[in-house]
């Protein structure tokens, strides 16, 4: 059944080609059917929790209950919208009602506020008293209540490390009380954040044993490959992982091709028109929806594309109040669709959904079919289109639409033993409760701490305040002409996209980056009405520390990564024409982490090895979040025609990718496992990609420092021929 304005239609494919817009570029669709879950009975002990609020539960529900009241650590990996959330809440509030208490962690304070709504009226039809958020959006007399009068907190992994850990004797009622701790959207937890989670949750159990408690864990996530183990990479302890395929209402899923612009359609329109004309349609039609965009500044472009009062976008880096405002806009009607980032990815009630949009494979399977659950939570059918951007990874799944049904999913990467992420935690665990030897969980964390009686004491002050969670390094705060708080960037989206001169997108609107503070981490913003926007310009160098050989030819070890924008070019709003290119200088950043390299075989021509090893990163990289659940931020590359300083490796010709981060969250390791794979894949698209010269749908990246210079299509195809057939 569609929606009621399409009430006259067969299908969402047929609205869509009755417009001449679209008509003849819908290249594959497939309706997907609903697996509607069946009702059973339970008589366990949550049974009557479940009763007074009137509610049954599905057979998944009923099997995951009677899982927890055994006492197991269950992760489930239920799809979107399967009722995950029922099965934490029901042993939450009937540990409430004893007096035991709840420690519930989401990735972000959207997410947690919004579960707040619903435990808070579920405890007041039980008489339950005590449901508290804790954040730092939380007054302080409230935080003083929770402390006082807690039995179910909602927080997320920030507040529990910079607020709740340093001052655990002030939460020591709480923690001794500790029955569970729940652990919502687990699959968000990956990289470099997910590693930052998984130190301070063993730090969370270690104080909760010491208090007494030995709270169960209950964790929740999308699909991924690995639920079980990731469950357990975060914490340390053993799990059982309970899946099930459930589908409430049927989807139709499109892939729309954007519109070609010549004959032999090498051209297309840009993918963010595209949605934008969508966009525009589904708010005329009333229908409700999401645009899903892969970056801050497309999301911008397409609600400004769109030009239409019910078209808004929405990101993080908007302040709290703002995405509260845009998200109750959606739900009550007076927006009809939201043009996001990953930013509503994960399940924030915004109501009931026409139509999701996604510009652009995500990066992987669990996150696209994710964004897909956003829709589709009602009676009605769903509508799900594809647009695939001009990417390396869009055009494998162009070629191969079947592949985003039959894709299994990725697995999500977390490392606690990270190198330099470890010893930072054990020094926020030793000024918490000083160490015993068995819980230095990294052996470089021995040297910088002191040790006496057996025991481990960190010399520092304050080292929660040394870690960063998100992003990398110091926060920037963006403000506007009379110094209001517009958002926040880490430093290095400052330095790419705040710099002097940038053009900075926010609620639609441009703005000109005036002056950027580098001493009080500001970054100040004027009103523009350029017709342009920008993009930097950057350079990197890769020093090896140290490496081994873990597959033929291919090598992983430590790294120093050294990065520094030095300029940056104005480009023409809709035609993206060159304006103009502009040097500057910015501070470098610096860290160690990890890459792995390989080098062209030697009986490939000099000539060819330039623009050749360019192309062939570029590619591969694009290409990489086919065989590790990483995003295409969270990875770079670099070539060297010749590489300067010594290696383990023999050297010369050199091909670097590396994980974005400090220490490395093992992105480069996994990968180079799956080499063999990874470069056939390469070699795939490199082979049906029409273009003659190179196109962004292969060996151009919108991330290239260099602006994509000296790029050679055809030496990369004999680059990757040449490589493979060793491996053959």
């Amino acid at each position: 059944m569609l929606p009621e304005p399409l009430r006259g239609y067969s299908s969402y494919r047929e609205w869509l080609e009755a417009e001449e817009e679209f008509k003849g570029r819908v290249v594959f669709a497939r309706l997907l059917p609903k697996a509607p879950p069946r009702p059973a009975p339970y008589e366990g002990a949550f049974a009557g929790v479940l009763r007074a609020l009137g509610l049954t539960p599905y057979l998944h529900q009923q099997r995951a209950l009677k899982r927890v009241e055994a006492g197991a650590n269950v992760v489930l990996a239920y799809p979107t919208a399967a009722g995950k959330s029922l099965v934490y809440q029901a042993p939450v509030l009937q540990a409430a009602l004893e007096g035991a208490t709840s420690l519930l962690l989401f990735p972000t304070k959207a997410l947690a506020h919004d579960q707040l709504r619903r435990l808070r009226a579920m405890a007041q039809v039980l008489g339950v008293e005590g449901v508290f958020p804790y954040d730092g959006d939380t007054p302080s007399a409230t935080r003083r209540q929770a402390r006082e009068r807690g039995l179910v907190l909602l927080s997320n992994p920030d507040m529990l490390h910079y607020g709740l850990l340093p001052r655990h004797p002030d939460w020591a009622p709480f923690l001794a009380r500790l029955r569970y701790v729940v652990l919502d959207e687990l699959h968000a937890y990956r990289g470099v954040f997910g590693t930052h989670v998984a130190l301070i949750l063993r730090r969370l159990l270690r104080l909760a044993r010491h208090y007494g408690a030995s709270p169960q864990v209950l964790a929740a996530s999308a699909t991924i490959a690995n639920a079980r183990e990731h469950a357990e990479a975060l914490t340390g302890l053993p799990f059982e992982e309970l899946k099930a395929q459930v589908a409430r209402t049927e989807r139709e899923l499109l892939v729309l091709l954007p519109k070609p612009l010549d004959r032999r359609g090498e051209r297309r329109r840009s993918p963010l028109l595209e949605a934008a004309y969508l966009a525009r349609r589904l708010a005329e039609a009333g229908l409700k929806g999401l645009v899903f965009a892969g970056a801050r500044k497309s999301a911008e472009l397409i609600a400004r594309y769109a030009a239409h009062p019910l078209v808004r976008p929405y990101r993080a880096g908007y302040t709290a109040r703002e995405r509260r405002r845009l998200e109750a806009d959606l739900k009550e009607g007076r927006v009809r669709v939201l043009v996001s980032t990953s930013a509503l990815e994960l399940g924030v009630d915004i109501g009931e959904l026409d139509a999701v949009v996604l510009v652009g494979y995500p990066g992987s399977t669990a996150a696209f079919w994710q964004r897909a659950g956003r829709a589709g939570r009602g009676e009605r059918r769903a509508l799900l289109v594809y647009i695939p951007r001009e990417d390396p990874m869009d055009e494998y799944f162009l070629h191969r639409p079947a592949l985003l049904l039959e894709s299994p999913p990725e697995e999500a990467v977390a490392d606690p033993q990270n190198p330099v992420l470890c010893p930072l935690h054990l020094h926020a665990a030793a000024r918490e409760k000083p160490l015993l030897a068995e819980e230095l969980l990294c052996p470089e964390a021995r040297a910088t701490l002191k040790e006496r009686n057996g025991r481990f004491f960190t010399p520092k002050r304050n080292p929660h305040r040394e870690i960063t969670l998100r992003g990398l390094g110091a926060t920037f705060t963006l403000r506007g002409p009379d110094g209001e708080v517009l958002g926040y960037l880490d430093e290095r989206q400052a330095y790419w996209e705040a710099h002097p001169g940038a053009i900075y997108l926010h609620q639609g609107e441009s703005y000109l980056v005036r002056n950027v503070d580098l001493a009080r981490r500001e970054v100040w913003l004027l009103p523009a009405l350029e017709d342009y926007y920008t993009e930097p310009r950057a350079e990197t160098d890769l020093e090896v520390l140290s490496g081994e050989e873990v597959g033929p030819g291919v090598w992983v070890g430590r790294v120093v990564l050294r990065e520094r924008v030095v300029g940056y070019v104005k480009k023409r709003f809709y035609t993206g024409s060159v304006l103009e290119e502009v040097p500057l200088e910015m501070p470098e950043v610096s860290f160690p982490t990890e890459a792995l390299w390989f080098h062209p075989p030697e009986a490939v021509p000099a000539f060819q090895i330039p623009g050749g090893i360019h192309a062939l990163e570029h590619a591969m990289i694009g290409l990489l979040p086919l065989f590790v659940l990483a995003e295409r931020q969270d990875v770079g590359g670099i070539s060297y025609p010749f590489y300067p300083r010594p290696l383990p490796s023999p050297g010369g010709p050199t091909v670097f990718i590396y994980d974005g981060y400090p220490g490395g969250v093992g992105y480069a390791r996994r990968a180079a496992r799956r080499f063999p794979e990874w470069l056939k894949a390469t070699l795939d698209l490199l082979r049906s990609c029409p273009c003659e010269e190179g196109c962004p749908r292969c060996v151009l990246s919108p991330k290239c420092g260099n602006g994509n210079q000296y790029l050679d299509k055809k030496a990369a195809l004999a680059l990757a021929l040449a490589l493979a057939h060793p491996l053959d």
